[in-house]
């Protein structure tokens, strides 16, 4: 069974809409009829349970980060400055830019005004508006504080935005000394090795293995470069469209990503705190804790921390201790556990989870400068300790013959 927004006409002629509850959309839909009512519309009504389902369909967005969080501060002025929600809708719509958007918020204007709730029309387009979205608009619809939840959404938003350009931004030199090192490479294989191959030609019985070898790598890579690059190009296709076609495979790359020394700490301290924000965004919103956790499952990036989320929201319902649950996963820090039960016995769960996605944020950022602090000067030792090895290959035997002809 579940629940359906019905909007009909009675036989008196007057347009009602009311939420029955009914096997299936067909089943009301025959009913209503046969009793003489006719029907305008019949759409499920929005349950947040299902939000977990909605979270994992999304494909692309047609929106971007900035775009997105524009659209919502207007949205929260429009609300505050008093005008009605379906006039919000019309100029909002009337002012995007993004084709694709505004088609979106053309049919959620249409929902609205055909009597929709404006989480249920949000929800009809998950690849745009997240789960944990249509959910805090949810809790804002049914607590009367719409204009609140939309702001901290937003404020949720711009920490998880900033974190993340602090991660790109610490990749960056990096990045660029790896391309610079292949690039070298590149050449020093491409276009110098092969020079010294055809001034070596008459003599390679006499030179040094390492010499040989070299020559014989950077001849091989030249004649097959294209068949080289097309194969790492289809390696990487493949690999991104089983990850994205199978789940077991996601979930099997997450695992592993989890175990790789020092770095997979780093991405189970990513998660929890992405984890815990969102929690504490969904629960400030006003959202019940089991529902909560089924939509942050949706909502974060791990799919073995996911899947396990499922196990904590049973234990929940249950009547298990959330900091007992989320321990059970093996997933956990002890300092996450110790202060989410904290926060349960106190009363303060919202405020410590909170405190728990903050202080790891200022962690990941810590040992990600640490660890960018040993990778940058590595990269140079090793870029440099490669291209002296060729150099000194390909220039000892020439310095032999000089000696020798000496």
């Amino acid at each position: 069974m579940a629940e359906f927004v019905c909007k009909f006409g009675t036989p008196a002629g007057e347009i009602q809409q009311r939420v029955y509850v009914a096997d299936s959309e067909n089943a009301l839909r025959t009913q209503m009829e046969q009793q003489g009512y006719y029907i305008f519309g019949i759409q499920r009504r929005l349950e947040i349970g299902n939000l977990f389902k909605n979270a994992l369909t999304i494909q692309r967005k047609k929106i971007n980060d900035k775009e997105f969080l524009i659209f919502n501060q207007e949205l929260a002025s429009l609300i505050h400055s008093g005008l009605p929600l379906l006039r919000c809708l019309e100029l909002l719509k009337e002012r995007t830019d993004n084709k694709e958007f505004s088609v979106i918020l053309e049919d959620v204007y249409s929902q609205v005004k055909s009597g929709n709730s404006l989480s249920d029309a949000f929800s009809a387009h998950p690849d745009v508006f997240p789960a944990v979205y249509t959910a805090s608009i949810l809790s804002g619809e049914k607590s009367g504080t719409l204009e609140q939840v939309i702001r901290r959404y937003l404020s949720y938003v711009r920490i998880v935005l900033a974190i993340r350009t602090k991660v790109v931004s610490s990749m960056i030199y990096p990045s660029l000394l790896l391309l610079l090192s292949f690039a070298v490479i590149g050449l020093l294989v491409g276009y110098v090795i092969p020079k010294f191959s055809e001034f070596y030609t008459g003599i390679a019985k006499d030179l040094p293995w390492i010499t040989l070898l070299i020559l014989h790598i950077s001849l091989f890579f030249k004649g097959n470069v294209v068949l080289i690059l097309g194969s790492i190009v289809l390696s990487i296709v493949i690999v991104k469209i089983y990850l994205k076609s199978s789940e077991n495979a996601r979930k099997s790359f997450d695992k592993f990503k989890l175990k790789i020394p020092y770095l997979g700490n780093l991405w189970t301290k990513f998660s929890i705190s992405q984890l815990m924000r969102t929690l504490h965004t969904l629960l400030a919103g006003g959202i019940p804790v089991v529902n909560a956790i089924d939509v942050a499952a949706g909502a974060v990036g791990n799919k073995v921390l996911a899947e396990q989320l499922s196990t904590v929201s049973q234990r929940v319902k249950e009547g298990e201790p959330l900091w007992s649950s989320l321990q059970k996963t093996g997933l956990m820090t002890k300092m996450a556990v110790e202060m989410v039960k904290v926060g349960e016995e106190t009363g303060s769960l919202e405020e410590m989870l909170k405190n728990i996605s903050d202080f790891y944020d200022e962690e990941i950022e810590t040992n990600l400068t640490n660890v960018l602090s040993i990778v940058e000067p590595a990269m140079l030792i090793i870029m440099g300790f490669v291209i002296a090895s060729v150099l000194l290959a390909m220039y000892y035997p020439l310095f032999t013959i000089i000696t020798t002809i000496k």
